[in-house]
C-alpha cells in the first residue's frame, strides 16, 4: 500500500499504472489481483491508507489529548508537506485526483475529509468553537498545501504559505 500512496500521490491516478505500483512494490501483478479487484479499489484504499502517517495523525500520536492548531498550521503548511518528503496528507495529495474518480473513491475522501472535521473540532486546544471554523480551516490548510505545489517560483510559495499561516490564526480566535 506504500508504493500505491506515495506514486498516486506523486503523479495522479492517470499516470500510475498498475504495473508502476507493482514495480514499486517489488511484486508480481499476480499478488496485486491477490488483494483488489481494480486499480479504482486500489486508490480508494490508498486514500483511506495515507491517513495513518500523514502530518496529523504524526501530530496527534504525539500529543495526549488536545492539541495545539497553532502546531497543526506549522507542520501541514510546510515546505516538508508541499515537497511530499514524508507521507503526504491525503486530502492535498488526492484533492484534485479524487473529483475525476467513482462514487466509492469519493466516499472514501469524504470520510477522511469529515474525520479532520471531526478532530479538529474535538481535540484542539480549545481555539475551535464551530463547525464553519474547523471547515475553513480544513479549506485553508488544504488548499494552502495544493496550490503550493502546483507553483514553481519558490518566493511566491514561501508568501502563500506564510499568508495561509497567517490566517489560519485568525480563524480560531
Amino acid at each position: 500500500m506504500k508504493s500505491a500512496v506515495k506514486l498516486f500521490a506523486q503523479k495522479g491516478f492517470s499516470c500510475v499504472s498498475l504495473g508502476d505500483v507493482m514495480k514499486d512494490a517489488k511484486l508480481t501483478h499476480g499478488a496485486f489481483y491477490a488483494h483488489f479487484d481494480s486499480k479504482q479499489t486500489l486508490y480508494k484504499e490508498a486514500v483511506s491508507a495515507a491517513t495513518e502517517h500523514s502530518p496529523l495523525a504524526t501530530i496527534l500520536r504525539k500529543s495526549e489529548g488536545a492539541f495545539s492548531v497553532d502546531k497543526l498550521v506549522s507542520n501541514y503548511l510546510c515546505h516538508d508537506h508541499v515537497d511530499q518528503k514524508f507521507s503526504p496528507c491525503p486530502l492535498a495529495a488526492f484533492a484534485t485526483d479524487t473529483s475525476n474518480q467513482n462514487g466509492e473513491t469519493k466516499e472514501a475522501y469524504t470520510k477522511v475529509f469529515t474525520g479532520l472535521i471531526d478532530i479538529l473540532e474535538s481535540k484542539t486546544d480549545g481555539h475551535i468553537n464551530d463547525r464553519e471554523s474547523a471547515l475553513s480551516l480544513a479549506a485553508l490548510l488544504i488548499g494552502g498545501v495544493v496550490v503550493s505545489r502546483a507553483l514553481n517560483d519558490k518566493e511566491t510559495i514561501d508568501e502563500l504559505l506564510a499568508a495561509c499561516i497567517s490566517k489560519a490564526s485568525k480563524l480560531v480566535e
